[in-house]
């Protein structure tokens, strides 16, 4: 069952269970219990001493690396256990194990049916996390209220200070931010990301890392000038990226209009048109939403500021989802970041059935960032309940603290109890995949799919509840997998 209709269903039984509640009473279990009704309709289901736990795990992991490095040398095939598998799609797994034959799954279940090869002991096998919006070429500008427990920061002033890092250093520091940021990502357990980027300076570091990526190349101006500028860029690194490239790199290169406020509708349709996946920064703060709709506020100010301002121009729409649901802009995927002030009216135009020629289009929530910036709720509750695809994030160091899908998934979880464990842990992997077009691929512990794991030490805790032990802890990834083998933690043969 592919990841729209399962999110129908979620939406159905939900709606079922959680009818006559209030959403922040009912919501959460009843996506849990929905989620679960999911797995089995679609027959895919076959920390009190941090320091203490994370010391004995690791003392367990350095007596068994050497044994598990010859055992990878002499053969494809090897089984992994661990006290917790979560394949997502299907129920965890206590005692379980998961089977990789030439870098793919071949197996999985419990640990009793399998001979070990590894055993991992007291973690968690998950799918190797989907970042669904980042930017690896940016670096931090400061620790004031990147973790969202301090005052709000200003987004403009922000934005301001971004333009400033971007405008201070040249492509080569670009690209060694992207290296660095790639290599914390794959440390994180990510195995997948959804990255925006200036005229492809990712490339080269996403590439030579083990990810599967979409690199999107950002288009930007009002100004006619700038738009041809930024546009050209971007299509003379596309032109230069050739298929046995992309085979290589495990990525594909896509575009990104970079926002309502700071790109000319013109290249939001030259986008449309070129058949690549796309991504755009949408309803990303209210100042946005009245410079749509009056030409006028706080964003036209610093533009003018920045000499970007284009007195001639005029919005698609003053409604965000137009950009990318009017006419011919429908014709293409969409990933949208954030979506924060999106009108509910225009809410179902981002469901999965409603796209046209099957197309996809879903919403990438970045939790730790939105709270940096103190903006309103974001809708996702909503966004969900109505059927949307909506995926986890942690757009950049320049305004979150660390570039961990599984960070992001448990600073959701601190902050909403309504959301049950299996829809975070999808949001974080299978959601992701699916907005990019590789849920056959990764996203899911399935027979078939790509060996993409992420190993996380839990803590010495029992809980009836096994995402408890994996959400409500701080303990670390300890271990990336890509395509069957290990790219960091003990066993990497790097």
């Amino acid at each position: 069952m592919i990841v729209g209709e399962a999110a129908k269903f979620i939406v159905r039984a939900g709606a079922r269970r959680g009818q006559g509640q209030a959403l922040r009473g009912g919501f959460g279990a009843a996506a849990e219990a929905a989620v679960s009704d999911w797995i089995r309709a679609s027959a895919l289901a076959a920390s009190a001493d941090r320091c203490h736990d994370f010391r004995t795990l690791r003392d367990r992991f350095d007596a068994r690396e050497s044994s598990w490095k010859r055992k990878r040398m002499r053969t494809s095939e090897a089984t992994l256990t661990a006290r917790w598998v979560f394949p997502v799609e299907g129920p965890p797994i206590e005692h379980g194990c998961v089977t990789i034959d030439h870098g793919r799954v071949a197996w999985v279940g419990r640990a009793s049916e399998r001979s070990s090869d590894l055993d991992l002991g007291n973690a968690a096998i998950t799918p190797g996390f989907v970042n669904a919006h980042t930017h690896l070429e940016l670096s931090a500008l400061g620790s004031d209220g990147r973790d969202g427990t301090k005052a709000a920061c200003d987004e403009i002033d922000w934005l301001r200070r971004v333009v400033e890092q971007r405008r201070g250093g040249g492509r080569e520091a670009l690209l060694t931010a992207s290296r660095r940021n790639a290599a914390a990502s794959v440390a994180a357990g990510t195995t997948m990301v959804a990255d925006t980027t200036t005229a492809g300076a990712s490339w080269e570091a996403v590439g030579s890392s083990p990810l599967r990526a979409v690199v999107f190349a950002e288009m930007i101006g009002l100004r006619r000038g700038r738009g041809l500028e930024t546009s050209q860029e971007a299509w003379d690194w596309i032109g230069g990226v050739k298929p046995e490239d992309q085979v290589a790199s495990c990525a594909r290169p896509g575009l990104s209009p970079h926002a309502p406020y700071s790109t000319a509708g013109w290249l939001y349709y030259q986008a449309a048109h070129s058949g690549l996946p796309l991504s755009t920064h949408l309803a990303e703060m209210p100042e946005e939403i009245e410079l749509l709709r009056d030409r006028g506020g706080r964003l036209r100010g610093f533009l003018e500021e920045l000499g970007a301002w284009d007195e001639g121009w005029e919005p698609i729409s003053a409604r965000p989802a137009e950009y990318v649901r009017r006419g011919e802009l429908r014709e293409a995927d969409w990933l949208i970041a954030h979506g924060t002030y999106l009108d509910e009216s225009d809410f179902w135009q981002f469901r999965p059935e409603a796209a046209v020629n099957g197309h996809r289009v879903a919403i990438a929530y970045c939790p730790r960032t939105h709270a940096r910036f103190g903006h309103a709720s974001h809708p996702y509750r909503e966004l969900l309940s109505r059927g949307v695809i909506v995926c986890l994030g942690t757009d950049s160091l320049a305004s979150s603290p660390s570039l961990s899908i599984l960070d992001e998934a448990r600073f959701l979880r601190r902050g909403d109890a309504t959301l049950g464990g299996p829809l975070i842990l999808t949001m974080a992997t299978l959601f992701g995949a699916w907005a990019l077009r590789a849920d056959a691929v990764t996203g899911s512990l399935k027979p078939g799919k790509s060996a993409d794991l992420a190993v996380v030490a839990l803590p010495d805790l029992d809980d009836e509840d096994p995402y408890a032990l994996l959400l409500d802890s701080d303990l670390p990834v300890v271990a990336s997998v890509f395509e069957g083998k290990f790219t960091s933690g003990p066993w990497s043969l790097d």
